[in-house]
């Protein structure tokens, strides 16, 4: 946060400038109650800044703070403690909901209100360095006192992007937790299988040939199957697609595999029809689908 030496520093704002503002003030004084009052009036007549003041005491309590603030304008000292209290006005407007447009509207409503009483009241040689003066004060005090509202606009969004940031980079690793765990899955199933594949093909050697032919073939299809999916999620999780084929594929095998083990059960021939319907539905699908990704990865 800049000091206010830096923020005077940066206006320009001289030793001569603030004695031509102290020489201003027995001028304004006179002056400063019907400016408020001409300045609340205003304020009055707008629906916005009214709600704000629809108490009596609250808005006798902001008179007396604006008349004090406008007279600092021409008294100083502009120091530390200035700047703190310009801060705190600041504040307060951001506190009570006040849009940052009314502090700007104010202002422009104060200037034009000092100048024409500057215009009026001084001789023709000491206008052009008052106006001059008024119109750097003004716009320090406008400088910090909207800053207030940047400040608390950029802090909101610090908070929110740090909160959102946070979130992601959780729910990214989460993800890839899970994605790995998928993977190791998937091998764990790829093995399993290269298990019951092995037995399946022991049982031929056994003398149970047909059983063991079928059970065989089941297997070699969960087993190309589940090698499918590992291929493919390892193909996503180095950027690729996601293939939704593959989980038609994985229905389709599971009715084939089941049709295989109901001829060697000898079940009902409309449990195999039913079956059979299934790979006829499936197969389509999966054709569809499998037609539609080809033409997209060309």
């Amino acid at each position: 946060m800049r000091s206010f030496q830096n923020i005077l520093d940066n206006y320009r704002f001289i030793d001569q400038e603030m004695e031509v503002l102290r020489g201003l003030q027995p001028v304004i004084e006179p002056h400063a109650d019907r400016l408020v009052e001409d300045f609340y009036q205003f304020l009055l007549e707008m629906p916005d800044t009214a709600a704000f003041l629809e108490d009596a005491a609250r808005l006798a309590s902001l008179k007396a703070s604006h008349r004090e603030w406008l007279m600092s304008l021409f008294q100083g000292p502009f120091d530390e403690r200035y700047y703190a209290r310009l801060r705190r006005i600041g504040h307060a407007h951001v506190r009570i909901g006040l849009s940052a447009h009314f502090v700007y509207v104010s202002m422009n409503f104060i200037r034009q209100h000092l100048k024409d009483i500057i215009i009026r009241e001084l001789a023709a040689e000491r206008l052009e360095e008052s106006l001059k003066a008024v119109d750097k004060i003004l716009d320090l005090n406008l400088d910090v006192i909207a800053r207030t509202y940047h400040e608390e606009a950029m802090r909101k969004v610090f908070l929110s992007y740090r909160l959102d940031d946070a979130l992601i980079r959780f729910a990214r690793r989460f993800t890839f937790g899970l994605n790995l765990l998928l993977l190791v899955g998937l091998i764990a199933l790829s093995a399993g299988m290269a298990v019951v594949l092995l037995h399946d093909v022991s049982l031929i050697f056994r003398g149970y040939t047909e059983k063991g032919l079928v059970a065989a073939l089941g297997s070699l299809l969960v087993l190309w199957l589940a090698i499918e999916l590992l291929e493919a999620e390892i193909d996503r999780l180095q950027g690729g697609e996601l293939q939704l084929s593959l989980f038609v594929g994985v229905a389709l095998v599971a009715f084939i595999r089941k049709v295989l083990i109901a001829s060697l059960a000898h079940e009902d021939i409309q449990v195999e029809l039913v079956y059979l319907g299934g790979i006829l539905v499936l197969g389509l699908i999966f054709w569809l689908i499998s037609r539609t990704e080809r033409r997209r990865r060309t």
